[in-house]
């Protein structure tokens, strides 16, 4: 998995990318998780080459048993950490109660072989910590709910 940041508007925003196959990737932008396919790149009028075109971005489906997708907040209005993908918790490096910082580990989830941290994507709380070490977790389920701001 790739992490970027970037600005818009003034605004910084964590885009973390994961390849899931040719020309598809999995793309989390602030916690929000979508299914991205690439299609073949272009040449604008000068045949100048541009990059490929994303053809479909979308939260990911819902398959029957599973979670749903990555929310930014829950009707409690707390946010939710899910799982970028599915795999293994290895290691959880919080408990409920803790303050975390934006960036700050989460869970190590081991995923085709690779250990992947999972960090917050915001500052806030720990609600409660939704999986422990050894658990099998699927595409989009919660890792940890943070306390609702305000």
């Amino acid at each position: 998995m790739h992490r970027y940041t970037i600005e818009i508007g003034g605004r910084s925003f964590a885009v973390d990318v994961q390849d899931t196959g040719v020309d598809r990737f999995q793309v989390v932008v602030d916690g929000q998780a979508f299914d991205v396919t690439l299609g073949a790149a272009e040449e604008l009028a000068d045949g100048t080459p541009t990059a490929p075109r994303i053809v479909a971005a979308a939260p990911p489906r819902e398959r029957a048993g599973a979670a749903p997708a990555p929310a930014a907040l829950t009707a409690g209005g707390g946010s939710v950490l899910r799982a970028p993908m599915p795999g293994a918790i290895l290691r959880v490096a919080v408990v409920a109660g803790a303050h975390v910082q934006r960036g700050q580990d989460i869970v190590v989830l081991e995923a085709m072989k690779m250990e992947n941290v999972i960090r917050a994507p915001q500052a806030g709380v720990i609600a409660q910590v939704c999986v422990q070490p050894g658990q099998q977790v699927a595409h989009g389920e919660a890792i940890v709910r943070f306390e609702a701001q305000g």
